[in-house]
């Protein structure tokens, strides 16, 4: 995930050079007080009150494909030609198979089905699908920045795209809260207010 680059964490190192970071990445719901996790970095609705939640911001969905998914399915100009597609499914653990888009038209959230052959529950791997034209996606503009840019990857239907999706750090009340730990939270809220 593109979020922490390689200056950042030097920044972060000058800053705090006696601190050391252990770093997971996993789309499993992590239980922080079972897994001895210090905070986790969250997306979407927030179930657990019994934790503090810092909200860091909004990520911007999207949805895209690559060119040569594009070149054979041609590309979508509105919802009604969606059934005549194919998407990558994102699975969690929670949600399991989700065989849908979602999109807002209208001022109105819509949720279209779209078929596929394959789902996943690792963002490294599904953009991977997505890149070599197994087909549809939505995720966050941010993943797949520098895709877009190159051309990798097109967005297709612009003007109805899906809900924002809220990102945010998650870690136990503020009392268990270890000076190491709030130094990275209040950088993690920094790194994430410059994101474009």
């Amino acid at each position: 995930m593109p979020l922490f680059c390689r200056s950042q964490w030097e920044q972060f190192q000058q800053r705090h050079p006696d601190i050391y970071l252990m770093i997971g990445i996993t789309d499993r719901q992590v239980d922080l007080i079972q897994d001895g996790v210090g905070c986790v970095i969250r997306t979407g609705r927030l179930h657990d009150s019994t934790l503090v939640a810092r909200r860091l911001r909004e990520l911007r969905w999207i949805t895209c494909a690559a060119p040569s998914y594009l070149d054979v399915k041609g590309v979508p100009k509105d919802l009604e030609v969606l059934h005549r597609h194919r998407a990558v499914h994102y699975f969690s653990c929670t949600t399991r198979r989700d065989g849908e888009l979602h999109f807002v038209q209208g001022g109105d959230s819509v949720t279209i089905p779209v078929s596929g052959t394959v789902a996943v529950n690792e963002t490294g791997l599904y953009i991977k699908l997505g890149l070599d034209g197994v087909g549809l996606m939505q995720l966050a503009e941010i993943l797949v920045a520098d895709h877009l840019r190159s051309g990798k990857l097109v967005e297709v239907l612009p003007d109805m795209r899906p809900p924002p999706v809220s990102v945010s750090l998650v870690y136990p009340h503020h009392r268990f809260l270890s000076p190491a730990m709030r130094a990275f939270a209040d950088w993690t809220a920094e790194v994430f207010g410059n994101v474009g």
